[in-house]
């Protein structure tokens, strides 16, 4: 008798599972930071406009060591949208999936949105363009584009707040971010920088040349002498 009580969750369960495969929202496995190093127009494969993207120290900062076996590291990026108010070397957060499993290491990406830090507290700005992302509230999927979350806030479990925890706990610093994610500048101040101390370091060896074994031996003696 208890199995039939029962029957009704089972079927509401069933439909319930039915429903999330049938809409395939994203996951935080989809998550990804990195810097934007160009975006050019081109021809996607369905012949419709799009955009050919390169970046830079990008990371999938959700997936575990055991989900870096199942996905293939990313060799070439695409969107369908123009990357508007978003310049290179900018900092951006997004949402990328491989779209063919014969292409696994093409990627296309559903939607972007900045991220920056202030007094060590991460923003994450809105999303670009909308993407198909899960009503926790209803319990469907947002397919059109009246339905705007943020860019973390699309997923059957948890909600932006507590993503963006875990990227805070993460990169507890503004230093540390810019460290996992260096800015081409910084890396030409540190270029520079190097290039600095080394001509220093050739300056003061040239107005101090180093003295050789023979000197100082002839000098050592001359002291008793």
């Amino acid at each position: 008798m208890r199995f039939l009580y029962r029957i009704p969750i089972l079927i509401i369960l069933f439909f319930s599972m039915q429903t999330i495969w049938a809409c395939m929202p994203h996951s935080p496995n989809d998550v990804f930071i990195a810097r934007l190093q160009s975006s050019q127009p081109t021809l996607m494969d369905n012949q419709q406009k799009g955009f050919d993207l390169q970046f830079s120290n990008s990371r999938f900062v959700f997936r575990t060591l055991k989900m870096w076996f199942f996905y293939s590291t990313p060799e070439h990026w695409q969107s369908d949208f123009e990357l508007k108010g978003i310049q290179p070397n900018d900092l951006v957060i997004g949402l990328a999936y491989a779209a063919s499993g014969n292409e696994p290491a093409n990627y296309t990406v559903a939607s972007l949105a900045t991220l920056s830090c202030k007094n060590d507290k991460l923003i994450v700005g809105k999303p670009l363009v909308s993407f198909l992302a899960w009503n926790r509230v209803e319990g469907k999927c947002g397919h059109d584009s009246s339905y705007k979350v943020g860019i973390l806030d699309g997923f059957i479990d948890e909600d932006q707040a507590y993503y963006l925890q875990q990227l805070q706990d993460k990169y507890p610093t503004c230093n540390k971010l810019n460290a996992a994610y260096p800015s081409s500048t910084d890396k030409s101040g540190l270029s520079n920088s190097t290039d600095s101390v080394n001509t220093h370091s050739t300056l003061e060896q040239e107005s101090h040349p180093q003295t050789s074994f023979w000197e100082k031996v002839k000098f050592w003696f001359g002291q008793w002498i």
